[in-house]
């Protein structure tokens, strides 16, 4: 099969209900008191229905209920609470819209570039702000640091300061929001090897998954007559009933078709990521899966602990071995916890077919290896290593041909389906964290009718034009090929 014809397969394959038996998360090892939380009967007849509990779900949830005085909301789980990527991801708090901000500005003019750089930055902003209100900043060890990006080639790096020079010369109040860093400063004083040059920006690491559980827990005990959430509920198909039909279904006209039988909804909020293909198959393409690699690793005493000041960024170009068909993505994360030295390491280094895939049922050997391999080596450590390898998982993003989150009201077009009242707010590109809680937040405004224009992305949205030049399943078939 040629390079396109097999991504073109794999992007457009349904990805299916996430997976009932993943790999275990570290960050879920000691599972939380509502993991399995369910009501004894399947409620029905509600306001909301939300598909998916991760930080997505749970804004878009928080917002619904603390914005309208009545709404009952139902926030459906196929598995755990918060078992998707929020709960698998790396626990990186950082935003990439700088790196990005040339392609951005090109592409959407500066003004629109400018206010994507300004979301993700609040969003992390806002993401902090969370974390303190509901007194969680021990619990899911936030820290706020900088985050050191490293480039390993010169290509790279040359690239990252064109795009950051150019986003000081658009937008002049960003300027020392990054400083760069030059070979010999990234060796000297951060110990890391191999670096053509690197970059800090504002950032933070967190347990996310410890974050969304105690918020979901204080918003059960503040709305227990508004708010129910079903785990291990997964929904298998929606259908919408004509106006014509009865009365309740006139008022609640889409039912949801779950393990536990149906429930009549009012409005559909779809925060479903990689997976939001299966329930809306005209998106395949268009959003599509792919699966990460993440592991926790143990230096012993060969490393200082860094974990209050600095996470990492590893960035190199995309890689493609003809021999093992293995894709390297062209990005490593790491963080390191304050309190273990422990290492949260990731990044992908696989097959295509293994990547976009829907699967964390299993985790690849031959990534976890490479994982292992690579870490020390940034450290300067080329012997071979005796870090012990604590845990090891996959996890799915869910990522659009253009790079950009998809935030909006579904048209009957997308859904295939008659009415209004499906939204969705999904496609993270692998940076949910600078992403997801605004993104929440503007989805559940705009559902009540308020207006976010002033400070969501345009970009973002599912206008006709988007859907037209650049959200489309050849410009994600193209971008994919181009690594090949």
């Amino acid at each position: 099969m040629a390079p396109n014809d097999s991504v073109l397969s794999l992007v457009t394959a349904d990805p299916g209900l996430p997976r009932p038996n993943p790999t275990e998360s570290y960050w879920q090892h000691i599972p939380h008191a509502l993991a399995d939380v369910q009501s004894s009967k399947l409620p029905t007849d509600r306001d909301f229905a939300i598909i998916g509990s991760g930080i997505t779900g749970l804004s878009v949830a928080r917002t619904l209920l603390e914005r309208h005085p009545t709404a009952t909301v139902t926030v459906l789980e196929a598995r755990t609470l918060c078992s998707g990527a929020t709960g698998r991801n790396g626990g990186q708090m950082a935003a990439n819209a700088g790196e990005q901000y040339m392609h951005l500005a090109e592409t959407h003019g500066v003004e629109t570039a400018g206010k994507i750089v300004d979301f993700t930055f609040r969003n992390l902003e806002k993401m902090q702000e969370l974390i303190e209100e509901y007194d969680a900043v021990e619990l899911s060890e936030m820290q706020r640091l900088r985050k050191l990006r490293v480039f390993l080639t010169q290509g790279k790096f040359d690239d990252f300061k064109k795009s950051i020079a150019r986003l000081e010369m658009d937008h002049p109040s960003k300027k020392g929001l990054y400083t760069i860093l030059d070979a010999d400063a990234v060796l000297r004083e951060y110990g890391i090897h191999g670096a053509s040059g690197g970059a800090l920006l504002p950032a933070g690491t967190v347990w996310p998954y410890r974050l969304v559980t105690k918020v979901f827990a204080a918003l059960s005990e503040r709305y227990p007559g508004r708010l129910t959430i079903e785990t291990h509920t997964p929904v298998e198909s929606i259908e919408h009933s004509s106006i014509l039909a009865s009365l309740i279904t006139s008022i609640y006209p889409y039912t949801l078709r779950t393990s536990r039988g149906p429930l009549r909804a009012r409005t559909v909020v779809h925060c479903t990521n990689g997976y939001s293909g299966h329930l809306l198959p005209r998106l395949r393409g268009l959003v599509h899966p792919f699966k990460g690699t993440m592991t926790v690793q143990d230096p012993h005493s060969a490393m200082s602990n860094q974990g209050t000041a600095v996470s990492w960024g590893f960035h190199y170009p995309p890689s493609y071995d003809h021999e093992t068909q293995r894709l390297g993505y062209g990005l490593y994360y790491l963080g390191q916890s304050a309190k273990t030295g422990y290492f949260y390491f990731g990044g992908e280094h696989a097959r295509l077919d293994e990547s976009i895939s829907a699967d964390d049922s299993f985790v690849a050997d031959h990534s976890v290896k490479h994982l292992e391999a690579v870490l020390p080596r940034f450290f300067g450590k080329n012997g071979i290593s005796d870090w012990r390898l604590l845990s090891s998982w996959s996890g799915i993003m869910g990522y659009s041909s253009d790079g950009l989150p998809m935030v909006g009201r579904l048209s009957t077009t997308l859904t295939g389906r008659e009415g209004d009242g499906e939204w969705i707010a999904a496609a993270f590109n692998g940076y949910g964290m600078a992403n997801s809680l605004m993104s929440g937040e503007a989805l559940a405004l705009m559902i009540l009718g308020e207006d976010v224009s002033d400070w969501l992305p345009v970009a973002y949205g599912l206008g006709e034009k988007r859907l037209r030049e650049t959200l489309t399943v050849p410009g994600t078939v193209n971008a994919l090929s181009s690594k090949l």
